[in-house]
């Protein structure tokens, strides 16, 4: 593990894993994103989530092939992790899967900033996606990760 991996997932963050793998999500702390890519922020979250009750099917880039054309098919994987701000925002939600389960999205969120437009327009960029098989275990995981990324 490189040295700018090995500050993402700090031992504090893992203190609200018991011994048998469940979480208690309100005492587990943040993961350091500051200054991360989103690549490194993946890689903290999978380190997080290996042998817990809470490890999905998968946990992946929404950009799986680090494609160049990230309006098409998202964050390239060493973009920088977005910051929010009083206009843009990370967001987690869960959606029913094409075939079978339920997969949590991992969104950047942004506004334009043109202060005469009352155009309520909003540019959506997928960050990383996961999959999980039961309603429960999908609601609990966006839960979980939004509590360690810091999102809405």
């Amino acid at each position: 593990m490189s040295q700018a991996n090995a500050d993402v997932l700090p031992a504090a963050v893992t203190s609200g894993i018991t011994a048998s793998g469940a979480v208690d999500i309100k005492s587990v702390a943040r993961l350091n994103t500051d200054g991360k890519t989103v690549d490194q922020v993946f890689e903290g979250l999978c380190r997080f989530l290996r042998g817990t009750e809470l490890e999905p099917e998968w946990l992946c880039h929404a950009n799986l092939q680090d494609d160049a054309n990230e309006a098409m098919y998202g964050a390239r994987h060493n973009r920088p992790w977005p910051e929010p701000s009083s206009h843009d925002r990370i967001s987690v939600s869960v959606c029913i899967g094409n075939s079978e389960g339920w997969i949590v999205h991992v969104d950047f969120v942004s506004r334009p900033r043109l202060s005469d437009s009352l155009d309520r327009t909003c540019a959506i960029m997928p960050l990383l996606r996961a999959k999980v098989f039961s309603t429960d275990h999908a609601w609990s995981l966006a839960r979980l990760i939004a509590r360690l990324i810091d999102a809405a």
